[in-house]
């Protein structure tokens, strides 16, 4: 298809679409409307996808989890992509009636009936393509990316049904650009509930919402028939609070019902009855059951849903509770370690969502740079990184004297260095300029030591040897570099924008004599380096971070 975008009923008439059937491979769609009377007015989502399918299809492009869950053992599948020549796509401007001016009076209650079967169509199709290059807003001027696209009620509620399906368990693929796709994955996607999106038509919260819960409801039958217990239980901990229900009180009896427990209960490791209690939100059922011998410092199995990190009761008690704390004093008056960690898995201060939750861990002697993990990483450096914490939660770590340079022995970064993990959300942002107030080093080069040392040397063998290396090697090969060269490396686009603004030097080379634009696989973050100024007046006008022209 080339030129402009064609609606529903055009694309019907000249005998371009074609009902589904079981035997067809087909692309699910996700977007934001980058116009009010036409979803991609200048053609720029179009040109991506199409620019990204034929990459795949050529196989110069390649979609990977991040480096986190490839690093503790996520693998993404492969055989799906195999699939993609023939394939069909489902995108809702040419799937759905679209009530143009030419629309007779009855499309509207036909187009309805399109939009409530949404879940029957993410169901059915084997792909899930979140479609957000960075654009601007033909009406509004407002910049749209995979942050807005997060905002947005409706783009949650696919997002829900897609992760909720009984059919495809192929993760959701993040497209960026016509280079640039990766798997969603992480304790992130867990934090964008239907109810709380931004809706254009304020009665579409409610429906949604209801949408997702029968969703989730029928995705929770089928774990518990597969006995799949960890992913059940994940799910059933947090049912209310992704549905916005009221917590639900239940017995000990109950519980150990609806969780899928035997007693005595001091028999159950893994993802047991103290996390699923601590979830649930209840503080007076955490204390039965630590009575009844339930650990508390059991370790949860890895998930994609916690970068496969093996998290304890206080952790997932602060990422999903930090607001309820009465499940973390009660925690911490039964004695539960402020300061546990594991080998991929950072102390619980890491884990804050909100300053009270920081203090009442401080109050109980948790050490604000405790190394921890394999990597010897205090926590401000996973808050700002993998967790992505709310900048105010950062701010009071830092008024704790968090180290905002990164202490020695295992992968020594700043955490301005994992900010470039994380995002380039306004959050993000903001947390990067607290980081540089703070004195943080904006040009401070990696400097692995101990046993990341030699798993920079391989990675190095391995990515000379091999040619072209996948973004885990390709990562560790250039683990020396500065901030702004991860930013090349994750194609943080961004946070790469605003450090360049903040006086980062691009010129730095790593430890293979690299620098930022040699480390990019993006061609939009090598063009961002050759010419920066365009990009850093455009945020200037869209970001009230910046008080002072460039």
């Amino acid at each position: 298809m080339t030129g402009k975008l064609k609606h529903h009923q055009a694309l019907k008439a000249e005998g371009l679409l074609r009902h589904w059937s079981s035997g067809l491979f087909t692309l699910f769609v996700s977007h934001q409307w980058l116009g009010r009377h036409h979803p991609d007015p200048n053609s720029e989502q179009l040109r991506v996808l199409q620019g990204l399918l034929r990459n795949l299809l050529a196989k110069t492009v390649t979609i990977e989890y991040d480096v986190l869950t490839q690093f503790f053992g996520g693998t993404g599948p492969k055989a799906e992509l195999d699939k993609l020549v023939g394939a069909y796509l489902w995108l809702d401007y040419i799937c759905v009636p679209q009530l143009v001016e030419s629309a007779s009076s009855s499309l509207a209650y036909e187009q309805l009936r399109y939009v409530w079967s949404i879940h029957s169509y993410v169901d059915r199709c084997a792909l899930f393509l979140a479609l957000v290059p960075p654009c601007i807003h033909h009406d509004t001027g407002v910049p749209c990316s995979l942050n807005s696209w997060l905002d947005r009620g409706w783009c949650r509620t696919e997002f829900w049904c897609k992760s909720f399906s009984t059919r495809s368990k192929v993760p959701i693929v993040v497209v960026k650009g016509e280079d640039s796709a990766q798997y969603m994955t992480g304790l992130s996607s867990l934090r964008y509930p239907v109810y709380s999106g931004m809706f254009a038509v304020e009665d579409d919260k409610a429906a949604c919402s209801l949408l997702v819960q029968k969703a989730l409801m029928k995705y929770l039958s089928m774990l518990r028939a597969a006995k799949n217990k960890t992913a059940y239980r994940l799910y059933l901990s947090l049912f209310e609070q992704m549905t916005g229900c009221e917590n639900k009180k239940r017995s000990m009896e109950e519980f150990l019902h609806d969780f899928c427990f035997s007693e005595p209960v001091g028999q159950h490791k893994s993802l047991g009855p103290v996390v699923c209690a601590a979830l649930s939100g209840d503080h007076e059922l955490l204390r039965n059951l630590v009575s009844a011998r339930a650990s508390l410092h059991a370790r949860a199995p890895g998930m994609l849903e916690t970068f496969n990190a093996e998290l304890m009761p206080l952790h997932f008690a602060l990422e999903f509770r930090s607001q309820d704390l009465r499940v973390l004093q009660t925690l911490l008056e039964l004695r539960a370690d402020p300061n546990c960690s594991t080998l991929n898995a950072s102390s619980p201060l890491s884990s804050c969502r909100t300053v009270d939750a920081v203090d009442q861990l401080v109050e109980n002697r948790a050490d604000v740079n405790l190394g921890t993990t394999i990597a010897q990483l205090p926590p401000i450096h996973f808050a700002v990184g993998a967790i992505g914490a709310p900048c105010e939660v950062v701010a009071r770590l830092l008024e704790l004297r968090a180290d905002v340079l990164g202490g020695g022995g295992g992968v020594a970064c700043s955490p301005l260095h994992n900010v470039a993990f994380s995002g380039d959300s306004h959050n993000d942002l903001r947390n990067a300029q607290l980081l540089l107030d703070n004195k943080a080093d904006v040009n401070q080069r990696c400097r692995p030591e101990g046993i990341f040392r030699p798993i920079e040397l391989m990675a190095r063998v391995s990515s000379r040897c091999a040619g072209r290396s996948g973004a885990l090697v390709r990562f560790f090969g250039n683990l020396s570099s500065t901030p702004l060269g991860w930013c090349a490396v994750f194609g943080n686009e961004g946070l790469l924008t605003f450090l360049l603004r903040e006086r980062a030097d691009p010129e730095i080379r790593n430890n293979r004599g690299l620098r930022a634009i040699d480390l990019a696989t993006s061609e939009r973050v090598r063009t961002i380096l050759r010419d920066p100024v365009p990009h850093i007046y455009l945020l200037e006008s869209g970001s009230e971070l910046v008080t002072e022209q460039f």
